[in-house]
C-alpha cells in the first residue's frame, strides 16, 4: 500500500503545487485588498446596499463585512469550495475507475497486491494532496496577516481551513464511490460536479428563501462555516460533515472489494453492483 501512496503522491505533486501556491498567493494578497480598503477610507457600504440580495447570498452574511472574518469569508470562502471543490471531484472521479478503464488497473492487481491496498493507497494519497493544497494555502494567509494590519492570528486562520476540508471531503468520498457505481469516470465527476453546484445554490439561496431550508438539510455546503470558523468551529457541523464522509468511502471500498474490475475500457454508463459469486454444482 505504501508503494501505491507514494506513487500517487509523487503524481499529485505538480497539482500540489500549484493549487497551494496559487491560492496562498491569493490569499496573500487579499489581506492587502483589506488593508488598503480601510486605509483609504473607501466606502462599501453604498456599494454593498445596492447589490441585490439574491447575488450577495452567494458571499455569506455581509453584515460583518468590515470584520476579518466576513471580509475572508467574502473574499475567499465563500467560493473556494466550488473552485476546489470541482478539482477534487474530477480527481477522485478517476482515482480508480479510470486504471479500470485503460487497463493499468489489471496489471496492478496481477501483482501481490490487495485491492484493499490499491484503494486505501490512491485514497490516503489524495486526502493527503487536498490537506497539503490546504497547508500552503495557510502559509499565504498567515504571511499576508503579518504583512498588514490584519488583526488575527495564525491559528485562528486554521479553523476555516478544517471546516473546508470537511466539505470537500464529503464531495471527493461521494465521487469516489459513483466511480464505484457509474462505469464511467467522467459520469463519476459530472454527477458529483452537478451536486457540488447543486449545494452550493441550494445552501446559498436558502438565506433569502425559506422554502428552501427543507431542502437544505440535506445540503453539505450547509454545515461548512467558511471564515466563521475563526471564532470557533462547530464540532457537531464537522461531525456530520465527518460521518458523511466515513459512510461514502466505507461503502466505496465495499464494492470495490466484492465487485467484479471492468478492465479494458468496458465501460458505460450502466449501473455496477456487487453481487455474489455464484458456485457450480
Amino acid at each position: 500500500m505504501f508503494v501505491i501512496f507514494r506513487r500517487k503522491l509523487a503524481k499529485n505533486l505538480l497539482m500540489i503545487l500549484g493549487w497551494g501556491i496559487g491560492l496562498a498567493v491569493l490569499g496573500y494578497f487579499i489581506f492587502h485588498i483589506y488593508d488598503t480598503i480601510f486605509k483609504e477610507n473607501v466606502n462599501l457600504t453604498q456599494i454593498l446596499d445596492v447589490i441585490p440580495s439574491q447575488l450577495m447570498a452567494f458571499f455569506g452574511d455581509v453584515n460583518n463585512f468590515f470584520e476579518p472574518k466576513g471580509f475572508l469569508s467574502f473574499e475567499f470562502f465563500s467560493y473556494i469550495p466550488i473552485f476546489l471543490g470541482i478539482l477534487i471531484v474530477s480527481s477522485a472521479g478517476s482515482l480508480i475507475a479510470k486504471g479500470e478503464e485503460n487497463g493499468t488497473l489489471e496489471v496492478t492487481i496481477a501483482q501481490p497486491v490487495s485491492r484493499s491496498a490499491v484503494f486505501w493507497g490512491n485514497l490516503l494519497a489524495l486526502v493527503l494532496t487536498v490537506i497539503l493544497i490546504l497547508c500552503i494555502t495557510w502559509v499565504g494567509f498567515v504571511l499576508g496577516a503579518q504583512s498588514t494590519s490584519f488583526d488575527v492570528k495564525p491559528d485562528e486562520l486554521i479553523l476555516p481551513m478544517v471546516s473546508l476540508f470537511a466539505v470537500l471531503l464529503v464531495f471527493l468520498s461521494l465521487a469516489l464511490l459513483l466511480s464505484m457505481v457509474l462505469t464511467s469516470s467522467n459520469a463519476a465527476g459530472l454527477v458529483s460536479g452537478f451536486l457540488l453546484v447543486a449545494s452550493y445554490f441550494i445552501t446559498s439561496l436558502a438565506r433569502i428563501e425559506d422554502k428552501l431550508k427543507g431542502i437544505n438539510r440535506f445540503s453539505p455546503l450547509k454545515y461548512y462555516q467558511g471564515g466563521s470558523a475563526m471564532d470557533g468551529l462547530d464540532f457537531k457541523d464537522l461531525a456530520v460533515l465527518l460521518a458523511i464522509s466515513v459512510v461514502f468511502i466505507g461503502i466505496a471500498w465495499f464494492i470495490f472489494v466484492k465487485r467484479d474490475l471492468r478492465f479494458g475500457g468496458s465501460g458505460g454508463f450502466r449501473m455496477v453492483f456487487p453481487h455474489k459469486e455464484e458456485h457450480a454444482e
